[in-house]
């Protein structure tokens, strides 16, 4: 509400980027040049004599830990991707497809619910990625069919190629676990 009644109503982009441009040279964290601001008579943080300590953050937010279990599925040097629903986190990106992400899941249990019945390994370690809003831990389990199946969800992607699918970050760190952990067995 204040920075509505502080922008004027014309060429407010301009006003916003002046904004910025004096924030970024000249009220700085570290260093504010407070001898030199325009807007030095009404301000708080030079008034209270130690304008350095302004802004005060916020303390932090412990972010919750979601746990989730990512299925590779691969077939004939294929892997099988589906996508996000077109709402919500995410939405409507290709991913691996994964169990629910949620507190306090069995990995073991998430495993044995995988979508298509297969021989499942799990590797070591976790996918860690963080949200702005919560903390993912995937564990990765991995599968090898003879042949393409026809699934009720999803498509089948080269696996040469699934740098090209696009991938969220949090989903393109599987590629590069399941590869680092192909690496390592080599």
């Amino acid at each position: 509400d204040l920075a509505d009644a502080l922008t004027p109503d014309r060429r407010p982009g301009d006003f916003a980027q002046a904004m910025m441009d004096l924030g970024a040279t000249v009220c700085t964290p570290r260093a504010p040049r407070c001898d030199v601001c325009p807007l030095a008579t009404d301000c708080a943080a030079r008034a209270s004599g130690t304008p350095e300590r302004w802004p005060v953050k916020a303390a932090k937010v412990a972010r919750p830990t979601r746990l989730g279990v990512a299925y590779w599925l691969e077939a004939e040097d294929q892997l099988w991707l589906r996508r996000r629903p077109p709402r919500g986190l995410l939405g409507g990106l290709p991913e691996i497809p994964s169990s629910d992400w949620q507190d306090g899941l069995d990995i073991a249990a998430a495993v044995a619910a995988a979508p298509v019945a297969a021989d499942w390994q799990v590797l070591p370690g976790r996918v860690v990625h963080v949200f702005t809003h919560f903390r993912l831990e995937l564990a990765v389990a991995t599968a090898r069919l003879d042949r393409r199946i026809n699934l009720a969800e999803g498509f089948w992607h080269p696996l040469a190629a699934v740098e090209t699918v696009g991938l969220p970050t949090a989903l393109a760190k599987v590629v590069d676990h399941v590869q680092a952990a192909r690496r390592r067995l080599l």
